[in-house]
């Protein structure tokens, strides 16, 4: 594949795309290989028709969760959990009133087939932002411990649960400190944000992207930020307003709370495809996964009831067949993960088989980004790489 040809598609895609949405803003990035496209059209902010730049900062909502499976698996690499250990094993101080949830396994929250219910309410108008606020909401919430659970863990039915992703980053603040860090034990707790962005997020080369957005310049007044892209909603008019509250707060760091760019989760993406080869190619500091884990991670644990997509170790798997000018087709196998949130919209895929790395963001509730995501992949495999 020729670098000007997939710039020169992928501009014509994100021209068309704008043509036939009403978005207020779009992102989009293609790597394949060693090439890549990075853009983007409209604004980061209506009310200020401020333009959109490749850099600028979106929220990633639930994408948020590949970094919580991933810091899990570099535990369970490491030997401090193994995917069979029991919630009331790996937190003895947690309790929960539904009796059931003593038979969760650490699989079970990492697949979305635990029991456990989902978050009522984000409280994104509370922006907590003290390092216990994870803690709070796992041990003294009423939403964790009072909540009954949907079903018995072993049944292995699907049901989507950001509760579960919350629980699992309060399990890698607790085992932080037995990390090893060059076969040495650290020794030292870190904070469930500070423990991804020193184990994923640096090795990767995410240099823009955090959990702790209450630490990005202009906030909590993120409107300041030049480089934040703003949250918007339709109105009843059908008009683009902003989004009141900005989706941030520290209590629901491990399902939501990324704030990243398209350059930053291509290199995210690039970071999970070059390590499952572990062929130790530049722009990795350090493999984040070992391939074996990648096998593990990529095995079917149930069927997700509205689309048909499989779910593994926090990766959503999905098919796509492609129509191609001949009237053959062909299939692909990918991995990744969609994010909803007030005023954002993210989906980010890899696609193991070609090295390939999709990823749309858009700034405005209900975009439907995975449907361009799609479209995106289709348009890729046909007019460039087959």
């Amino acid at each position: 594949m020729k670098q000007q040809t997939l710039i020169d598609n992928c501009s014509a895609f994100l021209d068309e795309t704008m043509n036939l949405n009403d978005l207020p803003g779009l992102a989009v990035g293609v790597a394949a290989g060693s090439i890549e496209f990075l853009g983007v059209r409209g604004y980061k902010d209506c009310a200020s028709r401020t333009p959109l730049d490749a850099d600028d900062i979106f929220h990633c909502a639930s994408v948020s969760k590949l970094f919580t499976s991933s810091a899990i698996m570099k535990l369970v690499e490491a030997g401090v959990l193994n995917l069979d250990n029991r919630l009331c094993e790996i937190l003895p101080d947690l309790h929960i009133a539904d009796r059931r949830y003593e038979e969760i396994q650490l699989h079970h929250m990492l697949t979305h087939t635990s029991g456990l219910g989902d978050v009522d309410d984000y409280h994104w108008y509370d922006h907590e932002t003290d390092e216990d606020a994870l803690r709070r909401y796992v041990y003294e919430s009423d939403e964790v411990v009072r909540q009954p659970m949907l079903w018995q863990p072993n049944e292995c039915r699907f049901r989507y649960s950001n509760i579960a992703y919350e629980i699992l980053g309060q399990i890698v603040a607790e085992y932080s400190e037995h990390m090893t860090d060059d076969g040495r034990i650290s020794g030292s707790r870190l904070s469930y944000e500070d423990f991804v962005a020193r184990y994923l997020l640096e090795p990767a080369g995410m240099t823009s992207s955090t959990m702790k957005t209450f630490e990005r310049a202009g906030a909590p007044d993120y409107a300041s930020n030049s480089r934040m892209a703003q949250p918007h909603e339709k109105k009843p008019d059908r008009s683009i307003g902003p989004v009141k509250y900005y989706p941030y707060t520290r209590q629901h760091a491990p399902s939501s709370t990324l704030t990243s760019n398209v350059r930053d989760l291509l290199c995210w993406g690039r970071a999970h495809l070059e390590s499952s080869r572990n062929t130790g190619a530049s722009g990795v500091e350090t493999p984040l996964l070992k391939p074996e884990t990648y096998q593990m991670i990529r095995s079917e644990y149930a069927t997700v009831p509205n689309n048909g997509e499989k779910m593994g170790l926090g990766w959503f798997m999905r098919e796509q067949t492609v129509d191609l000018d001949d009237g053959s087709s062909r299939s692909f196998r990918l991995c990744g993960h969609e994010g909803t949130d007030d005023g954002f919209r993210a989906s980010f895929w890899i696609c193991p088989e070609l090295d390939m790395v999709t990823v749309v963001l858009s700034n405005l509730s209900g975009a439907p980004v995975k449907r361009i995501n799609k479209k995106l992949f289709d348009r890729v495999i046909r007019t460039c790489v087959l």
